[in-house]
């Protein structure tokens, strides 16, 4: 019997509709008809887990110092830590046995790191790298920028170690000694983490080592303190590896808080909206990296030596106690000497608005009004022009105008 092509045609598409909704009904609901294919799975997991907690367990058992170690880092802070484990290389402790470094090429300088490693001959290597596997025991990375790549991670048996500037989980991120200083943290310090794929500093925490954050402490001098923290807290970390390793603790989930980067424009003052205790803030956090700016009459200024005032950190006894003790040569915390002379009294400066300023000549600063009181400033930079006193600011530029005009844009 002859069939109609079209019927066939639909009978054809029928029967591949219907098949292929049983076929998606039953691989859609495997797990309720056939139950048991989930068990294996998860027993397996389970398995491969166990065997590779035991496998890591083994080659902590098994490896000794001296340690293989590459190195990971750039500026600095990192430089801080590569001294010291390049020192300990070359002593005759046997903890350090091979020594690379990997950094990263920028355009307009050459990494702090960089630049040691040539001086001292160092085995030097531009990130992006590969990593054979088992060629060294251990990898550190302080202050390098980018996310090492789990095939990176898994070829250092002992993993890989971060060195990271604060009390994690606080300050996550780029720039932790700036967010601790603009966020009036009292303590701060240094954390040795493993490093995890796809996420920064978010690693278990193999130890930590505490600092207080005294007054009118600024973020280079903060910096190099912890610099230095971080490298001693980091061969004591490397004299017990195994244990420290199989010690380590996961992040609490609280108190989690970011520091991305900063850029220059986190550093303008606005005079209407900004207190005193948030410029002094902003100045001790940033003035070593993105000095505080402000426009008058539309021309850039940067402000320089913050005249500073204890009351606007405020400091608790207790910090207080821990800084003055720390000054007498108990630690090697070191305070700014960035201050002078404070100024609490200026009539001149009790009626005018924000932005409006008044030099004083007995003090010879410039005193600008801002939200909450006024603030003072020993030096200015006028774009394109070298550093000028407070004084010479005010014979050059504010003298000239009217005293209503003696304003910064707000």
């Amino acid at each position: 019997m002859l069939v109609n092509p079209v019927n066939r045609i639909f009978r054809l598409s029928d029967a591949i509709i219907v098949a292929g909704y049983k076929y998606s009904r039953l691989t859609y609901s495997y797990k309720s008809y056939w139950p048991c294919y989930d068990r294996p799975k998860r027993h397996l997991h389970n398995q491969h887990e166990n065997a590779s907690i035991e496998s890591r367990n083994k080659i902590l058992e098994e490896r000794k110092p001296p340690w293989n170690i590459m190195f990971f880092g750039t500026d600095e802070f990192a430089l801080e830590s590569l001294i010291t484990l390049h020192n300990e290389h070359k002593s005759e402790n046997g903890l350090i046995g091979k020594l690379d470094v990997v950094s990263v090429s920028l355009k307009k300088i050459v990494p702090a790191v960089s630049r040691y490693c040539r001086r001292e001959g160092l085995t030097l290597r531009t990130w992006p790298v590969v990593v054979s596997e088992g060629a060294y025991d251990l990898g550190i990375v302080v202050s390098f920028g980018h996310l090492l790549p789990l095939s990176i991670i898994n070829a250092f048996p002992l993993g890989i170690l971060n060195v990271h500037g604060s009390l994690l989980p606080r300050w996550r991120g780029a720039a932790p000694i700036i967010h601790a200083l603009l966020n009036g943290d009292q303590e701060t310090g240094i954390t040795i983490m493993k490093i995890q794929p796809g996420r920064f500093d978010v690693g278990e925490i193999i130890s930590q080592a505490s600092v207080p954050i005294c007054w009118n402490t600024m973020s280079g001098i903060l910096t190099k303190q912890l610099a230095v923290l971080g490298a001693h807290e980091l061969i004591s970390c490397l004299r017990g590896v195994p244990e420290n390793l199989q010690g380590a603790t996961p992040q609490p989930s609280d108190g989690v808080t970011k520091a991305p980067k900063v850029k220059e424009e986190s550093s303008r003052i606005h005079w209407e909206k900004h207190t005193c205790k948030k410029i002094q803030a902003m100045y001790r956090a940033l003035d070593d990296y993105f000095p505080l700016w402000t426009l008058w009459h539309g021309t850039p200024i940067k402000l320089r030596d913050m005249v500073m005032l204890e009351e606007w950190s405020c400091l608790t006894p207790g910090n207080r106690e821990s800084c003055n003790r720390n000054n007498m040569g108990e630690t090697d915390i070191i305070c700014s000497e960035r201050t002078s002379a404070t100024i609490k009294d200026n009539k001149d400066m009790e009626n005018l608005l924000p932005g409006h300023t008044v030099f004083n000549k007995k003090s010879k600063v410039l005193s600008i009004r801002c939200a909450d009181g006024y603030v003072s400033f020993q030096k200015v930079v006028v774009k394109g022009r070298k550093p000028m006193s407070a004084k010479d600011f005010y014979n050059g530029f504010i003298s000239k105008k009217t005293k209503d005009l003696h304003v910064f844009d707000v």
